[in-house]
């Protein structure tokens, strides 16, 4: 029995040495794996798709129409957010599309028309 902690402990020493030389491969194939796993995701969008931009547009479009032609209590204030929201799906679609405006919220009607007509030009319908 103690012939074989003598042969133990006469390997355990290359044993390691080998541990240690085969664990940088080891972690280099596993970095391999890693790098090809992660290049096969598919990237996340960084804008919203156009449908669903075009498809807002309309929706708070047709919300605007409704809230201007209303009575209801806070009228202004619904007016107000219901325009911000409008001019911020504005200027997302004018990033997606690539299209140059110099705008902060709130947009100014002549600059809300402005990019309108942009976003049309360049055969965004909503």
């Amino acid at each position: 029995m103690v012939w074989v902690w003598l042969v133990a402990a006469a390997f355990l020493p290359v044993l390691l040495i080998m541990a240690v030389s085969n664990l940088s491969t080891v972690l280099d194939h596993l970095g391999a794996l890693t790098r090809r796993l992660h290049l096969r995701r598919r990237p996340e969008p960084r804008h919203p798709a156009v449908e669903q931009l075009a498809a807002d547009l309309r929706r708070l479009s047709e919300h605007l129409a409704e809230i201007e032609q209303s009575n209801q209590l806070h009228r202004a204030e619904r007016l107000h957010a219901a325009v911000l929201a409008y001019d911020d799906v504005l200027l997302q679609a004018c990033q997606t599309l690539e299209i140059e405006i110099r705008a902060d919220l709130p947009l100014r009607p002549i600059e809300r028309l402005e990019t309108e007509a942009a976003l049309a030009q360049e055969g965004l319908v909503w």
